[in-house]
Formats: C-alpha cells, structure tokens, sequence
C-alpha cells in the first residue's frame, strides 16, 4: 500500500505542475501577439533606414568615410590587436527552451575563438541569465536587464550610447588600448512563433550596402542638405534603431520560446500522468487481487 501512497502523491504532484505550465504556456499565448505586432510593426521602419544610411555611406570614399562619421570609421589595427565589443542579449528568466542557452553558447564560443587567436574581446550583457553565465568573465564590461516592449526605447539609447561611446573612445575610462574597432549584437531573431535564430549584428563601423543586392535606388538621389549632415543626423539613430528592432525581435522570439516550451511540458506531464495512472491501477488491482486470495484461502482453511 506503501507503493500505492508514493504513486498518488507522485500523480498529484504532476497534476500541479501541468496546471502551472498550462497556465504559463496561456499568459505566454495572451503576450505574444502584442510583441508579434510589435516586432512586425517597427520593421519595414528600420529596414528603410537601415537601406538608407547603408546606400549614403557607399557612395563615400572608404578613406573618407570617417570624415563623414565618427561611427563609420573602419580602423585599421595590426595582426592580434583586433578588439571586438560583443552585445549579448538573453531574458531575464528561463523556462523558455534553449533561447537563453543558444546565445550563451554561441557568444562563448566566439569569445573563445577571438582570445584564442591573440585578439581581445570583450562583453557587454542584456538580461540576467547571459550576465549570471559570463560573470566570472574577465572581459564583461557591464550588464543590463533584459528589454520589455516598454522599456525598449530607453534601453536601446542607453545601450547605443555605452557602445558608440567605448567606439569612440569618448566613454568614461575608456582609452586608446580599450577602444574596440567593432561593436556586434548577437540576439534572438523572431522568424515565427517555432523558430528564433541566434543572429550576429554588426553596429559598429557601420556597413555600406552591397554592391550587388536588392537596393530600391536605382540612381544616385540629389540630397539636401549634404551627404555628410544628413549622416551626421542618421548613423546614432540608425544604430539606435537596429538596437531597438534586435529588442523587439528578442522579445517576441523569448515569449515565442516559452510558449512552445510550456506546450511541450505539458504534453509531457499529461504523458507522465496517464503512465502513472495505469502503473497506480495496475499496482492497485494487484493489491486487490491478493486481498482476496487471503481472503479465500483464510476460508478455505476454516472449512477444513
């Protein structure tokens, strides 16, 4: 009977749990399409201004390119002096499948390979479960909570400042032999409510656009005012903006993760309880079945 106490306790306490992911796999379901909207709202924004900047800074002279912006300069730096400033951006909680884990893994191997290889690399953090796994890392240079649909907006310029800021040189501390020569994003990009792909971002320099490629300029535009004031306006918000679509996309792609993830623990749960509802039954029906054979032979003995 021992048996059978253990398997109730082990069928209600399963129950619980499937009632907790059921529920947390709903509130997921009522949050998502707000952050879907949201993340397929902003983008044909950013991707025009994205477009844009990218189609002004190829028309520039590569070696006049810094004249032009700060933030486009494409440092020249000898073998192993390379430095890269990685941006990684996790939750601030889990459950949600492997989103926290794929973009730890991927940063962590990247910075890995970098030092490996003589260069420096160091790190900035978003959300607390990338800042908890890299926070014995000698190159994290600050962490940050993870963004929410209304807190993007602030967080993005905070971040874009810090970032353009160690780029240039200009932030607090910050000299010759910490400037890194590339800032790169590493986030959750939203494709679809199953699928989040770990994508790496470069912000800064900036990118020209492609020579081959599906530009909508078809010749080159008459600007007014110049070429250089209108970048001068347009690279910080750009940077801003890819900031805020990587936020919007992360979002929506963590949300999208639990989502799947609690759908999938409660499936399982509902499997665990139906084979522990027939192992109860089974163990039950033993049970049983050997009461009444006591019960018989008990009787038997008395008739003889």
């Amino acid at each position: 009977m021992a048996n059978l106490k253990e398997l109730r306790l082990r069928i209600g306490s399963v129950k619980n749990t499937r009632k907790i992911t059921s529920a947390m796999s709903q509130i997921a379901t009522a949050r998502l399409r707000r952050a879907q909207n949201a993340a397929l709202a902003a983008r044909p924004y950013g991707e025009r201004l994205q477009e844009v900047v990218a189609h002004l800074i190829g028309g520039i002279d590569p070696a006049e390119r810094s004249s032009a912006h700060p933030l486009l300069e494409a440092r020249e730096v000898a073998e192993g002096e390379e430095h890269t400033l990685y941006i990684a951006m996790t939750a601030d909680k889990g459950l949600c499948g492997g989103f926290n884990g794929n973009i730890n893994r991927s940063v962590l191997a990247t910075l890995r390979t970098e030092r490996e290889a003589g260069r420096k690399a160091s790190l900035i953090t978003i959300g607390a479960k990338g800042s908890g796994f890299f926070s014995r890392d000698e190159g994290l240079i600050s962490k940050h909570a993870a963004p929410t649909l209304d807190t993007i907006v602030e967080l993005s310029k905070a971040i874009a400042a810090e970032a353009t800021g160690r780029f240039l040189g200009t932030a607090e501390g910050v000299d010759d032999d910490d400037r890194p020569n590339r800032v790169v994003l590493v986030y959750n990009h939203f494709v679809s409510v199953l699928t989040q792909e770990v994508t790496e971002l470069q912000l800064c320099p900036l990118q020209p656009a492609e020579a081959e490629g599906g530009s909508s300029f078809q010749r080159e535009p008459v600007f007014e005012p110049s070429r250089g004031e209108i970048l001068e306006h347009l690279v910080p918000v750009t940077i801003e903006s890819m900031l805020q679509q990587a936020m919007f996309n992360s979002v929506a792609a963590e949300i999208a993760a639990r989502r799947v993830a609690m759908d999938a623990a409660t499936d399982n749960a509902s499997e665990l309880i139906a084979d522990l509802t027939l192992e109860y039954n089974r163990e039950r029906q033993a049970a049983i079945t050997s009461e009444l054979m006591e019960i018989i032979g008990g009787a038997e003995a008395l008739k003889g």
